[in-house]
């Protein structure tokens, strides 16, 4: 297994041996991790008088795990002001593939003979890249012989009030789960990939296309979304005309493009609808607006033509509306990706890379692009092997939720993208040109996609202001694979193989950016060429991609050499790619004699071009010439 895959038991408590210990004493579990008392419930105040903890057995005369398996139905909000907790276990109802994930040995945790009821249950949750198994008791808090918080619209099914428990439990307390983000909760029950989409941030009918095209991509892959309409201390829970109801989370369910008209009529018939089918996990208001059950326009649509055009619902709070509608009224929607990372797939399929990182004292932690101890941050390449690709980039922290009752919160994070060295295998040291960076948010976790050209690229995770130190995971989602991996040495290392040659140490570094050349000639006159350019060191050679259809071509690439013979000469060839045999046409000499005139970090300049006949009279020069900027430097450690 490894470290991403394996379970840990949180606060070393193991269901099995817990629940085996009690069998064999005839008694029934209570956690001394979670007691059933006011601690559990507040951390900012004492609790009240009249709750009661009580066992299901002691609710109800027949208590149930589960009746009838898991369905949107078996979450309802009690007093607490977690909503955004409860729209992520509505989503969860909606596949079986992860409400199994969370709840382990679940036919196991039945209240019947087979299972031998201790009063112990347990759940697993995705955090930060480990999944945690939590145990906990069956004590819920009551009030009047009533569950006061989630529960089950079925009065004797427990299942949904034991897993908000066990989630209040990782976070030390159920009022640490009031107010949060929903995708969060999709992500620890999940362990996907959360994104917060605000729809006025796609304004454009561009925009909004490419949001749908987004949102049905992720629905057609079974993704999680909630959608809510942000709401003030003043108006939260305002129902708004519409029926809709401010602050509310609810579940989207279905994103579909439908075409209008139905059978052979619909090939013919380019007009369509973007349509979403939402559910209010808490029933009651619903919406009215049109395609509202009742509407005219649902009413205009025959039972056989919805069926036959996919406008299902099963009226326990679903309901359909436009797309138009949906941005109109909701201001924001958490998206739990679930990333197809099967081989053998007909739907678009990803590759992966993901990493554990710290920000650490005294030289991880330093803080966003503004500051000049940038690059003493985590660091990690990572490569794009089609011409053009659109990653997705996921940067989460450790939660501090957790801590709330000690003053903590979330860090600002964010992560800077950067054009990288060809080779760059050390640290870097200095910037490049930055191709993406940010937002920089107060939030557990942010995402972002960015479109990138074939390459290596340097991206360097951190928090807003230095000196924030805790840990975060880094994923990354491209076509292929992106081969994330950190740089963790500011140079070579001395005694390792890598930081030798021959068996003799590295003692310099060249670093050489081909900019570009000009007026080059191809071998056939009059047509054009796909130049790429090889750099030649101390018996060693490196390529750069070649470019297509031009004598002119820009480069814009670097490499950084380290040195054991520093004075020997550096030749870079260019050549013209093709089908058969590839055409030499011309090179270089960077004379490292005069490796004193490469100190400056800015300088560029023209390097002639030659052809080397093999013959006694020596080289020719030959038409046009590279741009070059050569730093030369004893310090390993700067570059």
């Amino acid at each position: 297994m490894g470290i991403f895959d394996n379970t840990i038991h949180f606060k070393g408590q193991n269901y099995h041996v817990l629940k085996k210990n009690c069998i064999k004493k005839g008694t029934l579990f209570t956690d001394p991790e979670f007691p059933p008392n006011a601690s559990s419930l507040y951390f900012s105040r004492r609790a009240p008088s009249d709750i009661v903890w009580k066992r299901p057995g002691e609710i109800v005369p027949d208590p149930k795990f589960f009746i009838g398996g898991v369905s949107s139905d078996d979450f309802s909000q009690g007093t607490l002001g977690n909503c955004w907790f409860v729209a992520a276990c509505a989503c969860l109802g909606q596949d079986s593939r992860f409400w199994k994930k969370i709840i382990p040995d679940y036919e196991e945790q039945e209240w019947n003979e087979k299972s031998k009821y201790a009063g112990i249950f347990h759940f697993k949750f995705w955090r930060c890249g480990t999944w945690i198994d939590v145990v906990i008791d069956d004590c819920l808090p009551t009030r009047n012989g009533r569950l006061i918080y989630m529960h089950s619209k079925t009065r004797n099914e427990f299942w949904s009030a034991l897993l908000e428990k066990a989630y209040a439990k990782l976070f030390g307390d159920y009022e640490s789960l009031t107010a949060g983000n929903a995708k969060d909760a999709l992500v620890d029950m999940t362990g996907g990939v959360g994104e917060r989409v605000s729809t006025d941030e796609w304004k454009t009918e561009e925009q909004r296309t490419d949001l749908f095209r987004i949102l049905r991509h992720s629905s057609e892959n079974r993704s999680l979304i909630s959608a809510s309409i942000a709401a003030t201390a003043n108006d939260h829970e305002d129902v708004l005309p519409c029926g809709l109801v401010k602050g509310h989370a609810y579940s989207v369910t279905a994103v579909k493009k439908i075409k209008l008209g139905t059978g052979l009529f619909s090939l013919f018939n380019r007009e369509s609808l973007r349509m979403m089918r939402c559910r209010n996990p808490w029933g009651g208001t619903e919406w009215n607006g049109a395609w509202s059950d009742g509407s005219p326009e649902w009413k205009k649509v025959s039972e056989s033509q919805k069926k036959e055009m996919g406008l299902t619902f099963d009226d326990n709070g679903e309901f359909w509306m436009s797309f138009e509608d949906f941005c109109r009224y909701f201001t924001s929607m958490d998206i739990c990706h679930i990333i197809n990372l099967s081989f053998f797939s007909l739907k678009k399929t990803w590759r992966e890379g993901k990493v554990k990182g710290t920000w650490k004292r005294p030289d991880r932690c330093g803080g966003c692009g503004n500051y000049n101890s940038f690059f003493n941050n985590p660091q990690y390449i990572f490569d794009i092997e089609d011409d053009e690709d659109e990653i997705m980039v996921s940067l989460e922290q450790s939660d501090k939720r957790v801590d709330r009752d000690k003053g903590a919160e979330n860090f600002i994070i964010g992560f800077t993208i950067l054009k990288a060295d060809m080779n760059r295998k050390y640290r870097m040291h200095d910037r490049l040109e930055r191709i993406a960076s940010g937002p920089f948010v107060n939030s557990r976790s942010i995402f972002n996609r960015v479109k990138l050209k074939k390459g290596r690229y340097l991206i360097i995770p951190s928090t807003f202001d230095p000196g924030n130190v805790g840990d975060f995971i880094l994923r990354m989602y491209a076509s292929s694979n992106p081969n994330l991996f950190e740089l963790v040495h500011d140079e070579p290392q001395p005694g390792k193989c890598c930081a030798q040659i021959y068996g003799r140490k590295k003692v310099a570094v060249t670093q050489i950016t081909i900019a570009k050349a000009e007026g080059l000639e191809a071998q056939d006159k009059g047509k054009s060429a796909d130049p790429y350019c090889v750099i030649k060191w101390e018996g060693r050679t490196l390529r750069t991609p070649h470019k297509e259809n031009t004598l002119n071509p820009d480069w814009n690439e670097r490499v950084t050499l380290y040195r054991s013979s520093p004075n020997k000469d550096i030749i870079i060839e260019v050549w013209n790619q093709n089908i058969i045999k590839d055409q030499f046409m011309g090179f270089v000499t960077i004379p490292m004699e005069r490796k004193q005139e490469y100190t400056s970090r800015i300088t560029l300049r023209k390097y002639n071009m030659f052809e080397n006949r093999g013959k006694k009279e020596g080289v020719v020069q030959k038409p046009g010439g590279l741009w070059l900027k050569v730093i030369h430097t004893d310090d390993m450690s700067s570059v």
